[in-house]
C-alpha cells in the first residue's frame, strides 16, 4: 500500500474512533446527564429525550460537517483558491437573506416552509455569481471574487434589515448564528437526501476536481468541458451548503478550515481528500455543538459561533500565509 493510502486509512480509523466518542458525549451531555445504559435503552425503544431530541441533533450536526465540509472542499478544487468556502462565497448568505425576510415580514410563518425559502436563496445567490462570473466561460479568480462580493452586499443589506426591524429580529439573528437548537426528526429528513446524493456525484467525479487543479492549457488539451464540469459541481457545492442553511441557519468557516486540515493530512488527491473532510467536518460540528451546550448552562451558544471561534484565527492565518506566498 502506498504511503498516502496507508495514512489515509490510518486517519481514517482514528477519525472514525474520536466521532464515536465525539457521538457518546453529545447524546449524554445536556441540561441533564444521561447514563449510558439508559441511553441505549432508550435509542433501542425508540422513546425518551435522548432518541426524540439529542439523536436527530446529532445526525444532523454529522450530516451539516460532511455537507459543508464536502462543498468547501468542491469550491476550493472549482475556484483554485484556498479562501473559496459556501460562507466566504454568498450561498450562506443568499439563504439567510430570504430567510431574515421571511421571519421579518411574515411573523406567522410556517416553519415548514422555512427550510425551502432558504434553499431558494442558496441557489439565487449562486446563480447571480456564476451569471456576473460568466464572461466566455469561468475563470477561477473571477468567480471567487464576484462570490465574495456578493457575499459582502447581501450581509450589508441583511444587517440594514435586522438594524431596522429589530424589536422583531431576534429569531433573525438566532438563525443567522446558526443554532441546532430545537431540530428534530423531520429537519433530518430534510438534510440527509442532499448530503447522499450530492455527496456520492462528488465522490464520483473526483477525477475531474482533480483535473480542474491543473492550468487552463493542460485542461483544454485533455478535451474536458471545463464550464460545463465547473457549472455541475458549483450546483453540487450549493446543493450541499444550501441544505445546511435550510435545517440550521449560517454554519461558517467549516467549508473553510476543514479541506485545509484535510489536504494537510492526505495531500491533494480528491480521491482521499474528500472523504477525510467529510469525517473532519462531521467531527468538529459535532465536538462545536456539544461544548456550546456545556459552556455556559442553561444556555445554548449556537453552533455557527462556536465553529467561528475557531475558524476566524485559522483564516487570518491562511490570510497571512497567502500573503507571504
Amino acid at each position: 500500500m502506498h504511503h498516502p493510502k496507508r495514512r489515509f486509512v490510518l486517519i481514517l480509523t482514528a477519525g472514525s474512533a474520536l466521532m464515536l466518542i465525539m457521538a457518546v458525549l453529545s447524546l449524554r451531555l445536556g441540561a441533564v446527564e444521561t447514563p449510558f445504559r439508559q441511553l441505549v435503552e432508550e435509542i433501542v425503544q425508540r422513546d425518551g429525550v435522548v432518541y426524540a431530541y439529542r439523536l436527530p441533533r446529532l445526525m444532523i450536526a454529522v450530516l451539516i460537517g460532511i455537507n459543508m465540509s464536502l462543498s468547501g472542499s468542491i469550491l476550493q478544487g472549482v475556484a483554485r483558491n484556498p479562501l473559496a468556502a459556501p460562507d466566504l462565497m454568498g450561498i450562506t448568505a443568499g439563504g439567510g437573506l430570504v430567510t431574515v425576510i421571511m421571519i421579518l415580514a411574515v411573523p406567522q410563518y410556517s416553519a415548514v416552509l422555512l427550510p425551502f425559502f432558504a434553499f431558494a436563496g442558496a441557489i439565487g445567490a449562486s446563480l447571480l455569481i456564476y451569471l456576473l462570473a460568466y464572461n466566455k466561460g469561468i475563470k477561477p479568480q473571477r468567480l471567487i471574487l464576484c462570490g465574495v462580493a456578493v457575499s459582502s452586499g447581501i450581509h450589508a443589506v441583511v444587517t440594514l434589515l435586522v438594524v431596522k426591524f429589530a424589536p422583531s429580529a431576534a429569531q433573525a439573528l438566532v438563525w443567522l448564528k446558526g443554532s441546532l437548537y430545537a431540530r428534530s426528526w423531520e429537519h433530518v429528513n430534510v438534510i440527509w437526501p442532499w448530503t447522499l446524493v450530492c455527496g456520492l456525484l462528488a465522490l464520483l467525479f473526483s477525477h475531474q476536481l482533480n483535473t480542474l487543479l491543473l492550468n487552463e492549457d493542460t485542461i483544454r488539451s485533455l478535451g474536458m468541458r471545463t464550464d460545463r464540469v465547473r457549472l455541475f459541481l458549483i450546483a453540487l457545492a450549493v446543493g450541499l451548503a444550501g441544505s445546511v442553511v435550510a435545517v440550521a441557519g449560517a454554519i461558517g468557516f467549516v467549508g473553510l478550515v476543514i479541506p485545509h486540515l484535510a489536504r494537510l493530512l492526505v495531500g491533494p488527491n480528491y480521491r482521499l481528500l474528500l472523504p477525510t473532510s467529510a469525517l473532519l467536518g462531521a467531527i468538529l460540528v459535532t465536538a462545536a455543538d456539544t461544548a456550546g451546550r456545556m459552556l455556559m448552562p442553561p444556555i445554548e451558544i449556537p453552533v455557527g459561533i462556536m465553529t467561528s471561534f475557531i475558524g476566524a484565527p485559522y483564516f487570518l492565518y491562511l490570510l497571512l500565509r497567502t500573503k507571504k506566498s
